[in-house]
C-alpha cells in the first residue's frame, strides 16, 4: 500500500497519543474534507494493518456507544519504531489526552491563542512525565506561558496525586529557568475539582502556587486569566 501524506498525518497523530477516536482524527486532520473522507482513511489503513480498531468510545451519562478508537497496527508501530506495548482495550486517559490537546486547537482555531510548541508525554523529572506539555501565546494579552497538564480521570488517591506534585517540585529545585510552568490538573467533574483542591490546599505554599485545578469545560477561560 502507498502512503499519502495524510495517512502518514493519521499514523503519526496516532501514535502520539497512543489512541485516538474517528472524531479527534476527523476534526484535527479532515476539516476541511467530507465527512466521509476520513471514514475511507482509517478504512484503509485498518485493512492493511498500519491501524487497528479496539472498540467504541463510551458516549454521554448513559454510556451508549460512541466513536471508534483506533491505535497502531502492526505495519504502523513499524512506521513509527514503536514497541509493541499497546493496550487491547480503549484507553480512557489518552482518550481524554487527545480532548485537551483538540480544545487548544479549537481555541486557535477561533483565534483566543497560538499553540506554539506542544508535545505528549514529557518528562519532567525522573518521577514524572507530563500528560501535555504546552507552549501557548495569547494575543490579545501580547503574552506567552508555558503549562504542564495532567489529565485526571478520577482513579487516583490522594496520596499518589501528591507524590505527583513533589515529583514537579523537585524539577522546580534542579530548574535553572527563571519561570516554570504552572503544573494544571485538568478533570470532568466538579467533585473531583473540589477534592484535588483540598489535596492541593494541604501542600507546602509554595507548591499550592506552583498547581491549578479545572474542569475540562474551563480550561481555556482559566488560562486566559492565570
Amino acid at each position: 500500500m502507498e502512503l499519502r501524506e495524510r495517512d502518514f498525518e493519521v499514523i503519526r497523530l496516532v501514535g502520539t497519543f497512543t489512541q485516538l477516536a474517528s472524531t479527534h482524527i476527523s476534526e484535527l486532520l479532515f476539516a476541511d474534507r467530507s465527512h466521509t473522507v476520513p471514514d475511507k482513511v482509517l478504512g484503509r489503513l485498518t485493512q492493511n494493518g498500519y491501524l487497528v480498531r479496539v472498540g467504541r468510545r463510551i458516549s454521554g451519562v448513559k454510556g451508549g456507544a460512541g466513536a471508534y478508537v483506533f491505535k497502531l497496527g502492526r505495519y504502523g508501530r513499524a512506521l513509527l519504531d514503536v514497541e509493541n506495548r499497546q493496550s487491547t482495550t480503549v484507553n480512557n486517559h489518552a482518550l481524554m489526552v487527545a480532548d485537551v490537546y483538540l480544545e487548544l486547537r479549537r481555541a486557535e482555531k477561533l483565534g483566543v491563542l497560538r499553540l506554539t510548541d506542544w508535545a505528549a508525554e514529557t518528562a519532567v523529572s525522573p518521577s514524572v512525565r507530563a500528560d501535555l506539555a504546552a507552549t501557548v501565546e495569547f494575543p490579545q494579552q501580547a503574552r506567552s506561558s508555558r503549562y504542564f497538564l495532567e489529565i485526571d480521570l478520577g482513579t487516583e488517591r490522594p496520596t499518589r496525586i501528591t507524590e505527583k506534585v513533589a515529583g514537579y517540585w523537585r524539577a522546580v529545585e534542579t530548574s535553572t529557568a527563571d519561570y516554570f510552568p504552572f503544573v494544571v490538573f485538568v478533570v470532568w467533574e466538579q467533585a473531583r475539582k473540589n477534592e484535588l483542591a483540598r489535596v492541593f490546599g494541604r501542600l507546602p505554599v509554595e507548591r499550592q502556587e506552583m498547581v491549578r485545578v479545572y474542569v475540562f469545560g474551563e480550561l481555556i477561560p482559566e488560562l486566559m486569566r492565570l
